[in-house]
């Protein structure tokens, strides 16, 4: 009786149970997630939003829209749909000159919790507001902006940050401050 033969027979087994494993795993890996098959908005209300920063709020769907909810010489709301389920709401607004975190006050309940060092910005995991600069009407009046993810599963200050920076250098760059 050979004594390699029982130890590589003993082996065998494991091998294949290590292997059933690892193709399990694999398996699984690749099933059918949800995917997104819409291009996701580069502008919302005909102003440029960062179209990687706002991927990371939308969820896998057929069908991405934008709509303007709200639009008065005070204020113009938008919303970005997928498959008809709002998931993240973009605003400029005029007010009166104040900061940015009382200004946040005015929309949500939920804290911000971070703010710029410039105090400018201010946001969470899923919103985030803007106070432009030099971007004043015939009333006084400073544009604000905001960006809420409120319909998102999805939580990422960084990205949010990302978002609303880019949004409101946008609206400044825009036809409504000049």
């Amino acid at each position: 009786m050979n004594v390699n033969s029982g130890l590589s027979r003993g082996r065998r087994p494991r091998s294949a149970i290590a292997v059933s494993v690892l193709l399990f795993a694999l398996a699984s890996c690749s099933e059918d997630e949800p995917e997104r098959e819409y291009s996701v908005p580069r502008t919302v209300c005909g102003t440029a939003i960062d179209a990687e920063a706002l991927a990371k709020f939308l969820p896998p769907g057929k069908r991405v829209s934008t709509e303007v909810t709200a639009s008065s010489s005070k204020a113009t709301r938008c919303a970005v749909s997928v498959d008809g389920k709002r998931v993240v709401y973009a605003a400029q607004e005029w007010w009166n000159d104040m900061s940015v975190l009382e200004f946040a006050k005015g929309l949500t309940l939920d804290k911000v919790g971070h703010q710029t060092e410039d105090n400018r910005y201010a946001y969470s995991g899923n919103q985030a507001f803007g106070k432009t600069k030099d971007c004043r009407n015939s009333s006084d009046q400073v544009l604000y902006t905001a960006v809420l993810a409120t319909g998102s599963k999805h939580s990422d200050a960084a990205a949010m940050k990302q978002l609303i920076t880019k949004y409101t250098e946008a609206v400044q760059r825009s036809g409504v401050c000049h």
